[in-house]
């Protein structure tokens, strides 16, 4: 009896630590083209999320897009997105999200998120925080109006100097970008209404299976 007991207990004890302790999950993100093969090599790598970029900051979609959107769903990678690096200059940022939005529709892409890329002050957007404001603030407004799930991409040293203390896009999920090469967000210190980050850019590199990636961290 006793030795069951202790058995019971041991059992108990384990299944606490495996229910306290979750996996933290490593992604990449990419700019560039990459194969089915590539993505399969990812995955054996332990890539449990990827995002892509799907709009350039020219002002048009990627046309690289949707072939690697297909390949990760193939190679299995369980979680997909894209990022969208908004054109400032070209103006509309409605028609920006609904351009991206057909993109995907006409072909057949499923992803989990669009990923608004603000970064670049200075050379990316213009020096009116107000109007800057505006202009993603009307992204955020145009992808969640089509249906999809909304996300930014920042930093404090980018997002301050764009827009200020502004803080309407808190209640969406931030991905931040600090290189220290530290999987954790211990780092982390609140900015633009974001109190708790969602995903972590962690490293600039080196590439992955031969594809230029950024490496993330999300827990």
């Amino acid at each position: 009896m006793f030795m069951m007991i202790k058995g019971m207990i041991a059992t108990f004890i384990v299944l606490l630590a495996c229910i306290g302790i979750s996996k933290a999950a490593f992604g990449v993100d990419i700019s560039s083209a990459a194969s089915l093969a590539e993505f399969q090599c990812m995955k054996g790598q332990s890539v449990s999320f990827v995002s892509i970029r799907c709009y350039r900051s020219v002002g048009s979609v990627d046309p690289a897009c949707a072939g690697s959107v297909k390949a990760a769903h193939a190679a299995g990678i369980p979680d997909v997105s894209v990022y969208l690096f908004p054109c400032f200059k070209c103006g509309n940022p409605e028609n920006q999200v609904v351009t991206l939005a057909n993109y995907l529709k006409s072909n057949g892409l499923n992803v989990s998120m669009i990923w608004l890329d603000i970064e670049g002050p200075g050379t990316y957007w213009g020096s009116n925080q107000a109007t800057n404001q505006n202009f993603i603030g009307a992204l955020a407004a145009g992808g969640a109006k089509l249906g999809y799930k909304i996300g930014v991409y920042t930093s404090a040293s980018q997002w301050s100097p764009i827009v200020g203390s502004w803080s309407g896009l808190s209640s969406l999920p931030v991905w931040y970008a600090h290189y220290d090469n530290t999987q954790n967000f211990n780092d982390f210190k609140p900015f633009g209404g974001w109190s708790h980050p969602y995903a972590k850019q962690f490293a600039d590199g080196p590439a992955v299976c031969g594809v230029g990636a950024d490496h993330n961290y999300r827990p």
